[in-house]
């Protein structure tokens, strides 16, 4: 695992809807919230999933905050301190942007962009689904609300570590092969909701085509370079 400091002037490594683990240091507690705003270089703003009642808003005000997320497929770390927070229209935390960001690389295998049709099976909810890159190892997915029948229980499903089952189309097989693991992140608006997945064991079948395919897209790749 390497670790790389960033520079806090260059742009923050997110996209607004990332779903964020958040650590209080000052109230050992963590917990899960969403990036919903920000400022470059002065201000994040995110919404609490934590009931924050508990905790005077003068006591939270300038505690020390660690943010993780996963993006990329690299986790990275900052820390940073509630600047202000509001209880109305939703539980609201204004963070002071980051100094310094620290990115740990996890991932193993070259993942490479692409357009595979697939359907998304998570707790018996189907999606259609297009997968828009891909590697040995996981792949990063979009399913449309539109193509949903129920779009609010099948985002309701979605979430961090749950198990899911890919069926992917690969070109000139006809046939769908499935992809099973655990979702890694989400990020959920009103269109769309995307996430990202590491796989699983998978059969030698599967593997075998999923190698096949990115050797394949691997070559053009060096082509086009």
């Amino acid at each position: 695992m390497n670790i790389n400091p960033l520079a806090a002037s260059i742009d923050l490594p997110i996209t607004i809807g990332t779903e964020l683990l958040v650590e209080f240091q000052d109230f050992t507690l963590r917990t899960k919230s969403e990036l919903v705003g920000m400022r470059h270089n002065q201000y994040l703003i995110i919404v609490m999933q934590h009931d924050m009642s508990g905790i005077r808003p003068d006591v939270l005000k300038d505690s020390e905050i660690i943010i993780r997320y996963l993006y990329r497929g690299s986790v990275y770390g900052f820390r940073t301190n509630v600047l202000n927070l509001l209880n109305s229209p939703e539980r609201l935390l204004f963070l002071s942007y980051p100094k310094k960001i620290e990115e740990f690389r996890v991932r193993s295998s070259p993942r490479y962009e692409c357009i595979l049709p697939a359907v998304t099976s998570v707790e018996g909810l189907n999606g259609d689904t297009v997968v828009i890159d891909i590697s040995l190892d996981g792949c990063r997915c979009v399913v449309k609300s539109a193509s949903l029948e129920d779009a609010e229980a099948f985002y309701k499903t979605m979430d961090i570590n749950r198990e899911a089952v890919l069926k992917v189309q690969f070109p000139g097989t006809g046939e769908s092969y499935e992809l099973s693991g655990s979702i890694r992140n989400i990020s959920k608006d009103a269109d769309r909701v995307a996430f990202g997945m590491l796989f699983g064991p998978l059969k030698s079948a599967t593997k075998k085509r999923l190698e096949e395919f990115i050797a394949l897209i691997s070559e053009v790749k060096k082509k086009e370079q």
